[in-house]
């Protein structure tokens, strides 16, 4: 239980820190919102040339910069209601297969003397066909205790790291087995299908982890953008709440800036943008984690951000840069918008493949109970601690 005065008095305690938090954030927002301005107003020759002098300015302007000279590309539709919207919406998405992969787990438990855990991803392609006919499936798979077991000095514990590591893993590999089937089926080049990854194509959570967890990460993820390359299917890394800084570290490389922990990409260009609103595709140079990319994917990824909730920073689609240089950048972010409409306000290929694929409380009970079935079958041995059943009697 939680006690309402126990936690405001906790937080009365705090003020002054919240207090200069808030400050500071001001200064910086206020700091850098005027850098945006000069970025629209300077020259984009000398813009380049400031950049250049890092090897990793967080991000590099494009020719589209170049065109749009703003930060903003508006969205010109409008909308009376959202009637308006789905139809617009199912004009653009008729005829465009969308397909989106996403993975629950189960983690192992030491209430259970032998150890287990599990995975699950689902997937969901819709080709958008008047027949209304789609794919919504499932892939599970169990680890044993072989997999989940790891020795740390004196210590054999549970790995979560390694179901972590095996979900995403067949996330990913669902993502390439779709590219490389429908591709061998072959498909309108110029209407191909957008393939959507619920997550970042830049991982930098991968930079913290030891070497060869790091490896395994960014190896599924180039293999994702090599398999994208050649098949000429469009990936995109779709986050709604991002707090990538790269725009903030281009804004202080191009202008020499104080450092701005307090704020990111997406805050900062919020009160720019209206729905549907999108910036230019901007190269990703980002220090750390895309030095492991290789040569061809180290800047090979562009990003931008995309407004698809009216009282919501705007989300962030990382792609290959391929897809900008093939011409089907807009093709690819209208299919985003209408997916958008669709899942009102999330994609809804991805709505739709979380929803083959989660694990909530009430699986993974039926998932434990199916194993002591399965472990008495066997006659294992499995043990159950005294505390989770003592838990199980009292909800």
């Amino acid at each position: 239980m939680i006690y309402r005065d126990k936690i405001m008095s906790a937080l009365e305690g705090r003020r002054a820190d919240f207090s200069h938090f808030d400050s500071e954030s001001r200064a910086q927002l206020a700091l850098y919102t005027g850098a945006l301005d000069r970025l629209t107003a300077a020259s984009s020759g000398k813009l380049k040339e400031m950049l250049l002098k890092s090897d990793a300015p967080g991000a590099m302007l494009t020719e589209e910069f170049d065109r749009a000279r703003s930060l903003v590309i508006p969205f010109e539709e409008e909308w009376s209601n959202h009637e308006e919207a789905r139809e617009w919406a199912y004009s653009i998405l008729k005829g465009r297969t969308t397909f989106a992969a996403d993975g629950s787990q189960i983690l192992p438990s030491k209430d259970f003397s032998i150890p287990v855990a599990a995975v699950q991803v689902g997937w969901f392609e819709n080709p958008h066909t008047p027949a209304g006919n789609y794919v919504k499936d499932a892939a599970f798979e169990i680890l044993a205790p072989s997999e989940v077991m790891v020795r740390t000095g004196g210590v054999t514990e549970f790995s979560e790291q390694v179901v972590h590591r095996r979900r995403y893993g067949v996330e990913a590999g669902a993502i390439r087995n779709y590219m490389t089937a429908t591709a061998a089926r072959g498909f309108d080049r110029a209407r191909p299908p957008v393939v959507f990854f619920d997550s970042l194509l830049v991982i930098s959570f991968a930079e913290l982890l030891p070497e060869d967890q790091r490896e395994f990460y960014v190896s599924e993820i180039t293999s994702l953008l090599d398999v994208s390359k050649q098949t000429a299917i469009p990936l995109v890394g779709y986050i709604d709440t991002s707090f990538a800084r790269d725009l903030v570290n281009m804004l202080q490389e191009a202008f020499g800036l104080e450092d701005a922990q307090r704020i990111y990409d997406a805050g900062l260009l919020a009160p720019r943008m209206k729905w549907g609103d999108r910036t230019p595709l901007f190269q990703c140079a980002r220090r750390g984690i895309l030095d492991h990319y290789g040569d061809e994917w180290r800047r090979g990824i562009g990003f931008l951000y995309l407004k698809t909730a009216g009282d919501l920073p705007p989300a962030r689609l990382d792609m290959p840069m391929w897809v900008y240089e093939s011409g089907l950048l807009d093709y690819v972010v209208d299919t985003v918008r209408g997916e958008v409409v669709v899942g009102n306000g999330y994609p809804y290929a991805i709505e739709s493949a979380d929803a083959a694929a989660v694990l909530d409380g009430r699986d993974r009970e039926m998932f434990y109970a199916v194993f002591q079935e399965f472990a008495d079958r066997e006659r294992l041995g499995l043990r159950i601690a005294r505390k989770a059943i003592s838990k199980a009697h009292r909800r």
